[in-house]
């Protein structure tokens, strides 16, 4: 029996849910799945230039544990890339280091250090909605997101 497994240290939601191939043949069906933890991997080795005893103190794993994630991921990547599929991101043991929130009446991105908010800053709307809460679970209430199917790799 395996241990278990400790929540990863992300910093914020990515801005986007995925990506859709673009070209003629692009494999429309297939949808494959890059966690959030492994999307923060990617994001402090390869976008931040980060060394990975750095990325993984950010994350709070350890640094063989980061290895595994980010080798994980960069398959993905690849696949992706090379077969033409979807790449949704979303899911994972994670925690949000940073919260963030869209104002449905201003339609403001909101970062927040706090988990809860009730208002926005901006226009004091309360039609606000967590975009963490939708790049963790299967987001149904807000349309905005294109979710992966039975056939997703994950």
């Amino acid at each position: 029996m395996g241990r278990n497994c400790i929540s990863r240290h992300i910093h914020s939601a990515p801005v986007i849910k995925g990506m859709r191939p673009f070209g003629r043949c692009g494999n429309s069906k297939q949808k494959i799945v890059l966690s959030l933890d492994e999307y923060e991997a990617i994001r402090l080795l390869d976008y931040q230039h980060l060394n990975q005893v750095e990325a993984a103190v950010i994350m709070q794993i350890s640094r063989s544990t980061l290895t595994r994630i980010y080798e994980r991921a960069r398959v993905k990547f690849a696949t992706a890339l090379v077969e033409g599929s979807m790449l949704l991101i979303e899911g994972g043991e994670i925690q949000f280091s940073n919260h963030i929130y869209h104002c449905n009446h201003c339609h403001k991105e909101i970062h927040s250090l706090e988990a809860a908010i009730s208002q926005c800053p901006q226009c004091n709307s309360t039609q606000i909605e967590s975009l963490d809460e939708c790049h963790q679970k299967e987001c149904r209430k807000c349309r905005k997101c294109h979710r992966g199917g039975r056939n997703a790799k994950t």
